[in-house]
């Protein structure tokens, strides 16, 4: 028996597995603010006004969403060139349970300022509420309504890359390939930080020189027995590095970390992309652990983030 229903939660999540993805929702909150948040991780240089909160409908139901504004200077320089500002869609990270896209702050308000584009989060469902391919299908719902909504939106949607830290880099792989199967419009760049990239790799191979790294195996069965509970793991909808169409994707920026148990299938994918053909760029940090562009050290974060914004600028131009 799976035990005794709890409000809001999937119902093929166990009640066990479930109450661990609320606690550990709980948990994320303070951390953020606690460890996730220092103005030193902040690198704009022009100032960014507060995020717009819009809604976005999805197949799965209307998600909210903040939106950064580039600054007037910068809409107006685009305009002058004959072109609206373009959009970068971040889909935030938290092991495919945490909803907090205020944790992408920083990111955002840097590419808005330096790089002059709009920057759209949303905020997508996650474990325990839904499983697998819900955020997937939310995510790309909403690359095609950024898409779509150019003109009324004031962007310019023939301009649009997606990115994302952890679980967010491995929906923004998912978000192009669902692109490329769809035959649709396909993001001009992906950017991938400390992400994922094959769920169904065993845990015995993702390993770290730290005794205590961010995302233990514990954090991965988690992920397991919550967001993909009765998903077949080597499809490449749920393991990116499966898809058998990457040839296809766009210029792609895979930045890991060396002490991050998620490093080897995400440079595994990188050197995958590479033999196939991809426009890639690829650099594992070193000394750092999983969120290294939210903490210290701060010339690390400021190097990813910049990295960020020379992939985009090269694909907006």
């Amino acid at each position: 028996m799976r035990g005794p229903p709890m409000l809001g939660n999937d119902p093929q999540i166990h009640w066990r597995a479930a109450l661990s993805a609320r606690t550990f929702q709980l948990l994320f909150r303070p951390m953020f603010r606690l460890r996730y948040s220092s103005p030193e991780l902040q690198f704009a240089t022009k100032k960014i006004a507060k995020p717009a909160r819009i809604t976005i409908p999805t197949r799965h139901g209307t998600l909210k969403a903040l939106v950064y504004a580039p600054t007037p200077q910068h809409i107006a320089a685009w305009h002058a060139s004959g072109r609206r500002p373009p959009v970068h869609l971040i889909v935030h990270g938290g092991a495919f349970i945490v909803r907090v896209p205020q944790q992408e702050d920083n990111v955002a308000r840097y590419l808005a300022s330096e790089i002059g584009c709009y920057v759209v989060i949303p905020d997508y469902d996650t474990a325990p509420k839904v499983r697998f391919p819900v955020s997937e299908e939310q995510t790309y719902d909403v690359f095609r309504w950024i898409h779509g909504n150019g003109e009324a939106r004031g962007w310019d949607g023939e301009r649009v890359s997606v990115g994302g830290p952890s679980a967010g880099g491995k929906f923004a792989l998912s978000v192009a390939q669902q692109a490329i199967d769809e035959g649709g419009y396909v993001p001009v760049a992906i950017s991938a930080e400390f992400g994922a990239a094959d769920i169904s790799r065993p845990d015995s191979t993702r390993t770290s020189a730290k005794p205590n790294p961010v995302v233990p195996p514990q954090m991965m069965d988690l992920v397991r027995r919550t967001y993909f509970v009765g998903a077949d793991l080597t499809s490449p909808l749920a393991s990116p590095a499966r898809y058998e169409r990457l040839a296809e994707f766009p210029p792609t920026l895979i930045m890991t970390a060396e002490y991050d148990t998620l490093r080897h299938e995400m440079n595994d994918l990188a050197a995958d992309l590479a033999a196939k053909g991809v426009q890639v760029t690829h650099r594992q940090f070193d000394g750092v652990d999983h969120g290294f562009t939210h903490v210290k050290p701060v010339e690390v974060a400021r190097e990813a983030i910049t990295m960020i914004g020379d992939l985009l600028r090269k694909a907006y131009a």
